[in-house]
């Protein structure tokens, strides 16, 4: 069945309106902007957010404006030592939206702007950074790693801005030292430790050996003290007879000055029992004895 041309007009004419009304607004969600060409042309303002009446024939490329954050990792970084060592790294970013259309024009949307412009921006300065670092091992330290972060968020605001992303952080984490590397500090941290166990166990020793000095010293102590005691006990015996022996000599001093020839005939007197003796010596020359006759 042929079909009237002109009763297509009508038809043809009612889809290109709704065509028209449905590709002549576009909203702009918050935290976006859209950059609109026409006919491969960029136009000169991009659209912020919003409802916009805009011409049906406009093609539109979204950004989000919103901080994002990429995420490279197991990046190898050579040090002066030429020795790799891998590590994560974080960039956190957000678009400045008065560059939108020159980033349409120059680079492209946010994937290409992140895999042409920021990806190897990151890898060169971190290959730089790298440079400064004499050994692998440097970048534990949070020196080295404050310097490196310093680096590249410097190196990284100044290139970038140029180019309309806005650089807010750069964070490091997941620093894996080469094998090499790691073995030796391992070996070495053994080391370390064994050493350490080695002077605890000397500490014990010196101890015990401080004790046993304290120990001795205290028994020369009790000894010395015993020793004086008995000294001390002897002392006062010797002065005990010392003192008896005087008292002694004084009273037998006493007893011979007392004993008078008063005394002793006195003394004899005491003692008589009322017999005479039996026997007399004379005093002469020749000794004679006499034998008196007893009495009853």
């Amino acid at each position: 069945m042929n079909m009237n041309p002109k009763a297509m007009i009508p038809i043809v004419l009612t889809f290109f309106l709704i065509w028209v009304g449905l590709n002549s607004y576009t909203t702009i969600a918050p935290g976006h902007n859209k950059v609109a060409t026409l006919f491969g042309e960029v136009q000169e303002d991009a659209l912020t957010e919003g409802l916009h009446i805009v011409n049906p024939l406009l093609k539109f490329y979204t950004y989000d404006l919103r901080v994002k954050t990429e995420t490279w990792t197991k990046v190898q970084v050579p040090s002066q030592d030429k020795l790799k060592t891998s590590m994560d790294i974080s960039v956190t970013f957000r678009i400045d939206p008065n560059y939108t259309v020159a980033m349409l024009k120059e680079t492209g949307n946010l994937n290409d702007v992140i895999t042409k412009l920021l990806t190897p921006k990151v890898r060169s300065l971190l290959r730089e950074a790298g440079k400064t670092v004499a050994k692998s091992q440097d970048f534990y330290l949070d020196t080295t790693q404050q310097e490196l972060q310093i680096y590249m968020e410097s190196g990284l605001t100044d290139y970038m801005s140029r180019k309309g992303i806005l650089v807010e952080a750069v964070l490091f984490r997941d620093i894996t030292l080469p094998q090499v590397v790691t073995s030796a500090v391992i070996q070495t941290k053994e080391r370390q430790e064994q050493l350490e166990r080695e002077k605890a166990q000397l500490r014990i020793v010196e101890q015990q050996a401080q004790q046993q000095v304290k120990q001795a010293e205290a028994r020369e102590q009790a000894a010395k003290s015993d020793a004086n005691a008995k000294r001390t006990l002897a002392d006062a015996e010797a002065y005990q007879i010392g003192k008896l022996a005087e008292a002694q000599a004084k009273a037998n001093t006493v007893l011979a000055k007392s004993v008078t020839k008063s005394l002793i005939e006195y003394n004899a007197i005491a003692k008589w029992n009322g017999q005479y003796p039996q026997t007399l010596m004379g005093g002469g020359p020749d000794g004679l004895i006499l034998q008196l006759p007893g009495t009853k």
